[in-house]
């Protein structure tokens, strides 16, 4: 099983989106091959009690399905909703039949209700007739005499030791930040964005980092993933649920410092590049 660990800069700002406090400390370990604990209590959209093995089958013809699961919670003020957003419409993207996968989201927040999980469901298939009616017209997207063919989705709350175990198994680091500005405001968490693919028998294969993504990398991961093949280790910025500013549209001081450190690092190196060959002499035609 390779691993790698991502940690989220602790930066103190003033003016981040929770008053007095730094940067959450959050932390994603890239597990991958790791099992996840299948015997895991949850409730579905419908209020009933289901395993979280339960979503982990073959198709008709024997073929592993392959999970996208997406970690977040229905309730989010800031980043939640795009990044399921942003899975539904690479997935329509990638051309990858919709039979070979299923979405599965999990509420990291163990007071969200089944009807809590319900509403997500819905928007998240309104979006998906969206996308998939999109990718289709495009040609990405086969249909037929039924209409745009879609993703099953599925979304889930537990209790928190189900959501603890498996946000543990997954590598996910989760903390929760409450705005003691407003005690009488819900919970809210501080995550990474992005969600997994995991291959039919349970197994983490990739980690998919950020709010959009690339098609062709997807339909590679979900062609590992049929097969229980684990991918490679992603090496990427880690972005933040909690430090998106909704009331600003904008990321919080702590995330606007790492990018202009990351452009100032930039800058430098073209700097020194232009140094280097400031004296190259020109080649001369003959």
């Amino acid at each position: 099983m390779s691993t790698i660990k991502f940690a989220a800069p602790a930066i103190a700002a003033e003016g981040a989106v929770f008053p007095g406090a730094g940067a959450p400390d959050v932390a994603i370990e890239q597990r991958l091959g790791a099992p996840l604990p299948l015997g895991l209590r949850f409730v579905d959209a419908d209020g009933r009690a289901v395993r979280l093995g339960d979503y982990f089958d073959r198709d008709a013809d024997g073929r592993g399905v392959a999970v996208v699961l997406v970690l977040g919670y229905y309730r989010c003020p800031r980043l939640c909703q795009t990044v399921a957003q942003g899975a539904i419409e690479v997935l329509a993207e990638s051309g990858v039949p919709p039979a070979r996968y299923r979405v599965v989201a999990v509420s990291i927040d163990p007071e969200e209700t089944a009807a809590d999980a319900s509403a997500a469901r819905a928007r998240d298939l309104a979006w998906a007739d969206l996308a998939y009616t999109r990718a289709a017209a495009s040609g990405t997207q086969a249909s037929g005499r039924d209409g745009v063919a879609q993703p099953r989705i599925d979304a889930l709350v537990g209790p928190a030791a189900s959501v603890s175990e498996l946000a543990a198994a997954a590598g996910f680091g989760v903390q929760r930040v409450d705005d003691t500005a407003d005690a009488a405001s819900p919970a809210t968490f501080a995550h990474a964005a992005g969600f997994l693919v995991v291959t039919p028998e349970g197994r983490v294969s990739r980690y998919f980092l950020g709010v959009r993504h690339d098609p062709a990398a997807l339909r590679g991961a979900l062609d590992a993933a049929d097969d229980d093949v684990v991918g490679g280790l992603v090496d990427r910025l880690v972005l933040l649920c909690a430090h998106l500013d909704p009331s600003l549209g904008r990321h919080s001081a702590a995330v606007m410092l790492v990018l202009r450190i990351v452009g100032v690092c930039l800058m430098l190196a073209l700097a020194g590049w232009i140094w280097r060959h400031r004296r190259t002499p020109a080649v001369r035609p003959r």
